[in-house]
């Protein structure tokens, strides 16, 4: 793809993915807010398991909810390697494979796990043992078969994987600050040991839609003008940018001018040089 081809690709394509980033950062929040209205306040594993058999259909919507969080990263990182690839050859393909199958792979198991869910409920009761609490928890720890676990498991490592590789080279290539790549790797390590804060992941999606609308607080970094990979300005700088742009607005400072070429000097014409034999004068 030719250089601008490449730059009016990423200018065309900003807007509809920034929206999908938007989007992303939404749907997650969507459906954790749903999932836990589903579970209705329920207290122990016992009532969690009672509430999904008497509402089975909202569960599985949460589930279907989460899936469609998970696809909607996909745009956001494929345009982000993109990107990133262009000005900087050293991210590996294998990073946008692995983001694919690791997205693919939690969409699938998000439906399957609340699918299954509703199963082991319907078995579940009307069990009304002593014990009913300890073999709720049982019962929701071995919801998935084993197989699907193990998938779900390679899933988020390879989601995560692609993420942080594509925050690293695109830190690298300009493409990201310090502070967007370094959030950036956070996510992709939260992916595979939860922690629960989500909030990290809601605010760099959201924070990646203003990039992309290049709405980003003091402007994008140079490498997203160039195609090149020229690194992010910093702090300083930027600020310093800022403090001239509001001066020029302000009429302060006058506007930078390009330099004018110094026009080449006209050559001197040579004197004459003077004969070397004189005339005598005749006596």
């Amino acid at each position: 793809m030719a250089h601008e081809e490449q730059l009016a690709w990423e200018a065309r394509a900003g807007k509809p993915v920034a929206l999908v980033a938007f989007a992303a950062a939404f749907m997650a929040i969507a459906s954790g807010i749903y999932l836990q209205a589903a579970a209705r306040g329920a207290d122990g594993a016992d009532e969690y398991l009672r509430e999904v058999d008497q509402h089975p259909t909202d569960f599985i919507i949460g589930g279907v909810l989460v899936a469609v969080a998970s696809l909607l990263v996909l745009p956001v990182l494929v345009y982000l390697y993109r990107a990133t690839r262009y000005r900087r050859r050293e991210l590996m393909p294998a990073a946008l494979y692995l983001t694919l199958l690791g997205a693919a792979a939690i969409a699938v198991v998000s439906v399957w796990r609340y699918v299954e869910l509703t199963s082991v409920a319907d078995d579940f009761f009307p069990f009304t043992g002593t014990d009913a609490k300890d073999a709720a928890e049982d019962e929701l720890r071995d919801a998935l078969p084993s197989v699907i676990q193990a998938v779900g498991l390679a899933g988020s490592i390879s989601i995560a994987f692609g993420i942080v590789m594509i925050s690293l080279n695109a830190m690298r290539a300009g493409l990201f600050s310090r502070f967007m790549g370094i959030i950036g790797i956070f996510v992709g390590i939260l992916l595979v040991i939860p922690l629960g804060v989500q909030i990290l992941q809601l605010f760099w999606f959201a924070a990646l839609g203003l990039l992309f609308l290049d709405r980003w607080p003091g402007g994008r970094g140079p490498a997203w003008q160039t195609g090149e990979a020229i690194p992010w300005p910093g702090a300083q700088q930027q600020r310093e940018e800022i403090e001239r742009r509001r001066a020029e607005r302000e009429g302060l400072l006058e506007p930078e001018e390009p330099e004018e070429a110094e026009e080449p000097e006209e050559p001197q014409p040579e004197l004459q040089r003077p004969s070397s034999r004189k005339r005598r004068k005749k006596r």
